[in-house]
């Protein structure tokens, strides 16, 4: 009995120590070899943490809650890298660099990039503590600037501006190329930011981008999306997360423009391989998209807006409800948001519950 019990005990502290644990992609080979940017989205439940890694050079782009800290750092570690040439925290809440501080301790960095904000939280103030104590070399995040790893390069595309209410809008949005292949890296960047973005005229388009807060329904917006038009989509959420991410206006768009999605909630960590001219992936839980590769389906002038009314019935719909699909062109009102539609005096439909 007490030999049963031992091994029983012996059980519970192994699954306990491993339940962090990140593992590594099982098609980790596939396209590695030619490759002149792989990125890694690291799989740390609901968060983000993204490695960019280009001829023996690494970007790490947040680090997932603080649980996650030392996963990430033993992911970083397996890729071989002794030194993060830059380090960007997007934003100030913890589900994005929370788990920084452990990383900045494991293995060391020359440049911390980030926002300025009046955050003051312990957490935060910890993390720019600690580049302050290890002599982080630390740089404000400015649009328009330009970075350079390896083969690749990052552009900062946003913030724009200094006075936003909430945190998210603060994300630093990176844009990673290699050759002709491009990452737009979002952050929780929500609908204030995305609009600066496309009203500044900058080239948005982006292979792969990385959507907003999680897939969710206040990021990737109609507009954002159409001038972005990737080909994939990558969504970091935890599985069965108590925020619902990615909601269902985020997918509709997705599948309206004809993205292919890939989910970390679903498929693990997803790593994506460029040579600078063509891409490949692989996933850790190896259930990647049949149609991954197949990029005919994309129609980006199928997305219009986020909401459209009917001037008529003064009844709101999501683009894709059949209701709008009946609808008289010269009926059609397009709507940026709910909150506009409803202060336009239109309802949501009762069919497709905008």
């Amino acid at each position: 009995m007490k030999r049963i019990l031992c091994a029983l005990l012996a059980l519970v502290i192994l699954l306990t120590v491993s339940s962090c644990k990140l593992y590594t992609p099982k098609q980790y080979d596939r396209g590695e070899a030619d490759a002149k940017l792989i990125v890694h989205f690291i799989d740390v439940g609901q968060g983000d943490s993204v490695l960019l890694e280009s001829d023996d050079e690494f970007v790490l782009i947040d680090a997932g809650e603080r649980g996650y800290g030392d996963a990430v750092s033993s992911y970083i570690n397996e890729r071989g890298a002794d030194e993060l040439k830059y380090v960007i925290a997007t934003h100030p809440h913890t589900d994005h660099m929370g788990g920084m501080r452990t990383v900045l301790n494991d293995i060391a960095a020359e440049n911390f990039i980030t926002v300025e904000t009046d955050c003051a939280t312990s957490t935060w103030i910890k993390l720019l503590k600690t580049v302050e104590e290890k002599k982080i070399n630390y740089i404000d995040a400015k649009s328009g600037d330009t970075y350079t790893f390896g083969s690749a390069s990052f552009t900062i595309l946003a913030p724009n501006s200094d006075s936003y209410d909430n945190y998210n809008n603060y994300s630093v949005v990176t844009k990673v190329t290699c050759g002709d292949i491009s990452f737009m890296l979002t952050g929780d960047a929500e609908k204030e930011s995305e609009y600066e973005m496309v009203r500044s005229g900058v080239d948005l388009h982006a292979d792969v981008l990385k959507c907003g807060h999680h897939g969710s329904s206040t990021s990737t917006t109609a507009k954002f999306l159409k001038a972005v038009d990737p080909s994939y989509a990558v969504i970091s959420c935890g599985k069965d997360n108590d925020y619902g991410h990615p909601h269902k206006e985020t997918m509709q768009k997705l599948n309206t423009l004809g993205t292919t999605i890939l989910r970390t909630d679903q498929m693990g960590t997803i790593v994506a391989y460029t040579d600078g001219r063509e891409l490949s992936f692989s996933a850790t839980n190896d259930n990647l998209p049949s149609e991954i590769g197949n990029t005919e389906n994309k129609n980006s002038s199928a997305l219009t807006a986020e909401y459209i009314g009917n001037k008529n019935s003064h009844v709101f719909h999501l683009p894709d409800c059949s209701g709008v699909k009946n609808m008289n062109e010269k009926n059609k009102v397009n709507f940026d948001s709910r909150e506009e539609a409803v202060e336009a005096g239109y309802h949501p439909c009762s069919s497709c519950n905008p």
